[in-house]
């Protein structure tokens, strides 16, 4: 039996059937499997309470991300998705992956024809490795960072070297290395706290920051390091303290971080976070 109203409201009937304008995907990131998919209405115009499929494949077809872990991303009023979709792929092979995405949006009974775009599984190689608070469009905030401890691995699983390979005890103890943050509210959060290995009674605490500002990095030094170290794993442990709820990594080979490489944002869904592909 069909339903013509609720509560005496007539109900919206699309008598044409139609399919929901095809969509146009774009993906930045790609490392440790953290991908952003963008997602625009082809021919303008925006997708009235749009719903969205994706999924992730091999050229061999097998799927590499579900629908279901896909995650999506609510308007800043929360009144229907934005077209924004965060990806983790922890496939182990490091092979191309086709994205796949459809939309549906409100009324419509058919979905749009599928839209594609590629990515690659990369790992960052930069001289300076920045952690900056974003959004979950990837956006600086000012939502402060509070880093407990960060560890960078050779390889995956949070194996082969880790950098820092002492416990540091100032931001440049270590030869070769050395650590800074946008903002120091004062020397007890100063960087290199979140090295030292104490993840309970020291963190590098970006307290009063503001949106530009809201980084942590680590410096590979070219006299000791030419060419830096590939990094295929990061361990991070988040304080409590931390307020925003995504991270963005970044690297460059310059020391004001410009020409910047993104290598993607990444959800803050517990204080200890592992990145790690392969």
């Amino acid at each position: 039996m069909g339903i013509d109203t609720i509560n005496g409201q007539d109900l919206p009937v699309s008598t044409s059937a139609p399919a929901t304008t095809t969509p146009s995907v774009s993906v930045a990131g790609g490392t440790f499997g953290a991908v952003t998919a963008t997602i625009t209405k082809s021919g303008g115009g925006e997708y009235t309470n749009p719903n969205y499929s994706a999924v992730a494949t091999l050229a061999d077809t097998t799927v590499t991300v579900t629908d279901a872990n896909v995650d999506r991303v609510l308007e800043s009023d929360a009144s229907h998705l934005a077209g924004t979709l965060i990806i983790s792929d922890t496939n182990a092979s490091t092979a191309e992956r086709t994205l796949t995405v459809k939309v549906q949006e409100f009324e419509d009974k058919k979905q749009s024809a599928a839209a594609t775009a590629t990515y690659t599984p990369s790992f960052p190689q930069k001289q300076y490795i920045r952690i900056r608070g974003v959004d979950a469009d990837g956006d600086d905030t000012s939502d402060r960072l509070a880093i407990a401890d960060v560890n960078f691995y050779t390889g995956a699983g949070q194996s082969g070297t880790v950098y820092p390979t002492t416990n540091l005890t100032a931001n440049d103890s270590e030869t070769g290395i050395a650590v800074s943050q946008g903002h120091v509210f004062s020397a007890t959060y100063a960087a290199y706290t979140a090295c030292d290995s104490n993840t309970t009674g020291t963190l590098a605490w970006l307290l009063a920051t503001n949106a530009a500002n809201n980084w942590w990095q680590i410096e590979f030094e070219t006299a000791t390091y030419d060419p830096s170290p590939t990094i295929k794993s990061i361990d991070i442990y988040f304080h409590a303290q931390t307020d925003c709820s995504y991270f963005k990594l970044t690297g460059s080979d310059n020391a004001d971080h410009s020409s910047a490489t993104d290598f993607g944002v990444f959800e803050i869904t517990a204080e200890s976070t592992t990145l790690n592909f392969g």
